[in-house]
C-alpha cells in the first residue's frame, strides 16, 4: 500500500512538473513588448542586424542601412555645416517645406565640392528595387513642381580612384534656362524634400516603407541603372565590366555638386545651371537597403 502511495504522489509531482512547464504563462504578454522592440532612437548603422549576406551570396533580408563612415570631406571645418560627421550621424529632414541643419554643405570648387561615404565592413549590394536613397535638403516652394534644390552628381566606387555613375541629364529646354522641377534633373540627387526623421518619422526602420520614396523623401538610386557612361557629368573610369562589378557591390559613394568646376554638361559644355541664390548642396545622410560582409 505504502508503494502505490508513493507512486501516486511520484506520477502527480510529474504531471505538475509537465503542466508548469508547457502551460502558457498568466504574465501580461504585453509586458514582454517593449524587450522586444529594437530601440531606434538613434540611428541604424548595422548593429541591429538582420541576417547578414556574405560577399558574392545571393540577397537574404533587406536592412535599413545608414552610410556611418565618412572616407573623405576635403571641405571639412569640424563646425556647424561643415562637420562631415552631419553626413554620417542620421538623417533629420525638415518635410516638405524646411531645408533640415544637421548636414554637412558643400561648394563648387575642387576643394571642397564632394564627400566620398562608406558602410563600415560592408558593401551595398543590388536587389529588387532602390538599392540607396541619397538626402540633401532640397525642399518645396510652392505649387507641386517648384522646388529649391543643390543638384547632387552621385557616383560609386570599389576604389576611389574609378567612380561609375548613373548619366544624369539636365532635360529642360532651353538647356541654357535652369528649371526648378525635379523632373527636369533625372537620376541627379539633391531634387526631392527629405521627409524622413530619425526620431519622428523613421517607419520603424521597415524597409519597405523607408525605401518608398512617397514616404521618406530623398532621391531613390537602383543599382541596376548604373551606367558604363564617362563623360564631363560623371563616370571617371568607368566601362561596362566596372559597371557590372559595382552593380554586384560597390564600397564607396562619392555625392558632389553638379554645379562644381569639376563637371559640366555634356550637352553644352557649360557648368550645371544653379539657383542664383544656392551656396552648395547640404547632405543629410545615405541609407541603403542591401548589404553584405566585404
Amino acid at each position: 500500500m505504502k508503494i502505490q502511495t508513493n507512486l501516486f504522489f511520484v506520477g502527480i509531482s510529474l504531471l505538475l512538473v509537465w503542466n508548469c512547464e508547457t502551460k502558457p504563462s498568466n504574465v501580461d504578454s504585453t509586458l514582454l513588448l517593449p524587450l522586444l522592440q529594437m530601440d531606434h532612437s538613434t540611428p541604424n548603422t548595422g548593429s541591429e542586424t538582420p541576417t547578414e549576406t556574405p560577399p558574392g551570396a545571393p540577397i537574404l533580408n533587406p536592412g535599413v542601412w545608414l552610410a556611418d563612415t565618412v572616407k573623405s570631406a576635403p571641405g571639412h571645418t569640424g563646425s556647424g555645416i561643415g562637420n562631415s560627421n552631419n553626413a554620417v550621424n542620421g538623417v533629420r529632414g525638415a518635410g516638405l517645406g524646411g531645408g533640415g541643419t544637421d548636414v554637412f554643405s558643400l561648394a563648387y570648387t575642387l576643394a571642397n565640392d564632394h564627400i566620398i561615404l562608406e558602410w563600415s565592413g560592408h558593401k551595398i549590394t543590388n536587389g529588387p528595387g532602390i538599392d540607396f536613397i541619397v538626402f540633401e535638403n532640397a525642399f518645396k516652394v510652392s505649387n507641386p513642381s517648384t522646388y529649391f534644390m543643390d543638384i547632387v552628381i552621385v557616383e560609386v566606387s570599389n576604389d576611389t580612384i574609378n567612380w561609375c555613375g548613373f548619366n544624369p541629364n539636365y532635360r529642360f529646354t532651353p538647356k541654357t534656362t535652369y528649371s526648378k522641377n525635379p523632373a527636369d534633373w533625372p537620376r541627379f540627387a539633391g531634387r526631392n524634400s527629405v521627409l524622413f526623421h530619425e526620431t519622428t518619422k523613421n517607419f520603424g526602420y521597415d524597409p519597405s516603407l523607408v525605401f518608398d520614396t512617397a514616404n521618406s523623401g530623398g532621391d531613390g538610386f537602383d543599382l541596376e541603372e548604373l551606367s558604363e557612361v564617362s563623360n564631363s557629368a560623371g563616370g571617371l573610369g568607368c566601362n561596362s565590366s566596372l559597371r557590372d562589378e559595382l552593380k554586384n557591390g560597390f564600397t564607396y559613394i562619392r555625392l558632389s555638386s553638379a554645379s562644381s568646376v569639376r563637371w559640366k554638361n555634356p550637352d553644352t559644355n557649360l557648368a550645371f545651371l544653379k539657383e542664383a541664390i544656392s551656396n552648395g548642396p547640404d547632405i543629410d545622410g545615405v541609407y541603403a537597403r542591401y548589404r553584405a560582409v566585404r
